[in-house]
This record gives C-alpha cells, sequence and structure tokens, in this order.
C-alpha cells in the first residue's frame, strides 16, 4: 500500500513539475510575425488599469517586414517599428486613418494611451506569453494571441456592379472551388489591400503563395452590365495583396 502510496505521488509530482514547465518552455524568439492583445497598463506611480471589458480588445501584429497592424482602435490601424540591440523598440509612422471622436468615451480614452504609449516605446521583454512595452514611465502589457505567417499572401477581388444601380451577386471561383459571392454585403476593410470606387465592397481572401486561377459568374444584373463573366490568373506573394478588379463596364 505504501508503495502504491509512493508512486501515485511521484506521478501527481512530476506532473504538477510538467505542467508547470510546459508554461516556462513559452518562449517568443523574436516579437516578428506575433500578435499580441493589450490586457493593462501601468502608470509611472505603479497603477495598473486592466482593459474594459465594454470595447474590442486592441490588438497588435508586428509583420516581419516592418510594419505593425491595430485593430479595434477608432483612428488608428498601422505603423512601423523597428528593433535595435538589448531589446531596445522603436515604433513610428503611426497611421491615422481619421481624426474623430469616438463613442463611448472609454474606447477614445484607451486609445489615446495606447497610441501615446506606442509613440514613446523605448524597450521591451517577454516573459511567457507576456510581452511588455517599457514607454517612458509607463508599460504597456499585452498577452500572446498566434503567430502571423507571412509567408501568406490575399486577394481582393472588387467591382463597380454597385454603381449600376441593381442589386449584384457574383459567384467567384479559385482553383476550381468556390471561393465566395461578392455582393454588396461584402464589406472588407484592410491596410494592404485598396480597391479604388469599390465603396469598401470587396471580396478578400487569404491565400498560399503562388500562382492561382480565377473564374466569377454575374448571377443578377446579366441584362444591363456589358460584362458579366471573368476569368483569369494571379500570382500571390508572401505578405502581399493582388486585387482583381471584375469591371462590368468592359466590353
Amino acid at each position: 500500500m505504501k508503495i502504491l502510496l509512493f508512486i501515485w505521488m511521484s506521478l501527481l509530482f512530476f506532473g504538477l513539475v510538467s505542467c508547470e514547465k510546459s508554461e516556462d518552455d513559452f518562449t517568443i524568439e523574436s516579437i516578428a510575425d506575433t500578435r499580441w492583445k493589450l490586457i493593462k497598463i501601468t502608470d509611472k506611480l505603479g497603477k495598473t488599469s486592466d482593459f474594459p471589458s465594454g470595447i474590442e480588445d486592441f490588438e497588435i501584429v508586428f509583420r516581419k517586414n516592418g510594419k505593425i497592424n491595430l485593430s479595434n482602435l477608432c483612428n488608428y490601424s498601422y505603423g512601423n517599428y523597428e528593433i535595435k540591440p538589448n531589446d531596445s523598440l522603436r515604433i513610428f509612422s503611426l497611421g491615422q486613418a481619421t481624426k474623430r471622436y469616438c463613442l463611448p468615451d472609454v474606447l477614445m480614452d484607451w486609445e489615446i494611451q495606447f497610441i501615446s504609449g506606442l509613440f514613446h516605446a523605448d524597450t521591451y521583454s517577454t516573459s511567457k506569453n507576456r510581452l511588455t512595452i517599457n514607454s517612458g514611465n509607463n508599460k504597456l502589457i499585452f498577452t500572446f494571441v498566434d503567430k502571423y505567417d507571412s509567408d501568406k499572401g490575399k486577394v481582393l477581388f472588387c467591382t463597380n456592379s454597385h454603381i449600376m444601380n441593381c442589386v449584384f451577386e457574383i459567384e467567384i471561383s479559385v482553383d476550381g472551388e468556390k471561393a465566395g459571392t461578392l455582393d454588396a454585403g461584402s464589406l472588407y476593410s484592410d491596410i494592404d489591400c485598396f480597391c479604388e470606387n469599390s465603396a469598401d465592397i470587396g471580396l478578400l481572401i487569404p491565400m498560399e503563395k503562388g500562382e492561382h486561377f480565377y473564374s466569377a459568374q454575374e448571377i443578377k444584373c446579366n441584362g444591363i452590365n456589358a460584362t458579366g463573366s471573368w476569368s483569369g490568373s494571379f500570382s500571390i506573394t508572401g505578405d502581399s495583396c493582388t486585387v482583381i478588379f471584375l469591371d462590368v463596364t468592359k466590353e
């Protein structure tokens, strides 16, 4: 009985050690190609403010090409970063897509604090699944979300069917498989992809690198538009966007 008890206690001990070790083994060799979620800000007096639950999470992606993506902020969505020796971090050229006051007030307040912290970033550190950006006397603290795959790209299909005074639907296939339907409800928002005259309407699809083939068929407005079907090829490179414009006015 004592032997069985000893074995059971040993297994329990090593199990706990193993679990603890797995947490300690979580390492980030580089913040390049990683995505993080802001969870708290600590000010110069050591007071910590947890990210509020009433608004969408603020996220930041550090891309391998030196760019950053910002998600769910009111005005800012992109920027650049540079890592130097001794864990020095510089964040610059933060892009302000708009200059509006946003509601609720807590969204605006946290955006101001967050962007100010990024502007004044000087060093960073990682521990387990946490990222800390030191910004003067303040600290921005994040939790790890997932990796960002810079080896993949994306394709954006857009059209001017929406200006033809009709309800339109365009079925799109890529490499012989249906990829989706482009219609008036296909709204997209992406800092790397932009289609003129599309009113932010487009079908955005993540893609593997390489050559791909597409076909598209308009299933409404066929009697109004000059063009109702399209086909062709496109090339995808890593961390890039390819735009394909389906022009309904071209003969």
